[in-house]
């Protein structure tokens, strides 16, 4: 039985969608920001019902390595970002989360550009439908994305934009 879509879902598939695992049914991100973690394991014991002691936490260099497993939350997930086009072509609440999720996975701000690593064609599509055009990442219109994931990134909160 598919779980109904919500905002914090979304997020974890942004996530997900910009730190691929390499075990099959592991969920995680890679992260050295303490407050993205931290939404992490709050997410997977709310939205998820993952129990505390399922939820493995290893630091690795520069970063921490936070995860569990669960494959019908990982086949969720996967399935989230195989469809982004399809699921989030609108700006709402979920597309929000959803990209806020791979800015924090993935986001980051140089000379005051705005970029998200990682990006492929149907992230870009998904993005371009949203209203937000990139070009190898690079955001083109970073006012968009602002306006888009304002109060749901982590990552957006601690750039300092000019």
């Amino acid at each position: 039985m598919e779980r109904k879509l919500k905002p914090k879902v979304c997020y974890v598939a942004g996530l997900c969608s910009k730190n691929t695992e390499q075990e099959r049914n592991a969920v995680g991100v890679r992260t050295s920001v303490k407050e993205i973690e931290q939404r992490f394991i709050e997410i997977a014991l709310t939205e998820f019902g993952i129990e505390p002691s399922k939820i493995l936490v290893r630091d690795e260099i520069n970063h921490v390595h936070v995860f569990f497993y669960h494959s019908r939350v990982a086949k969720q997930l996967k399935k989230l970002v195989s469809r982004e086009t399809i699921i989030f072509k609108r700006r709402n609440e979920f597309a929000a989360s959803y990209v806020a999720g791979m800015f924090d996975a993935a986001g980051h701000e140089s000379n005051g550009a705005l970029s998200i690593n990682g990006v492929n064609a149907s992230d870009q599509l998904m993005l371009q439908n949203l209203g937000v055009h990139t070009l190898n990442g690079r955001i083109l219109n970073a006012r968009q994305l602002v306006e888009l994931i304002k109060g749901r990134s982590i990552m957006l909160q601690r750039i300092k934009l000019q």
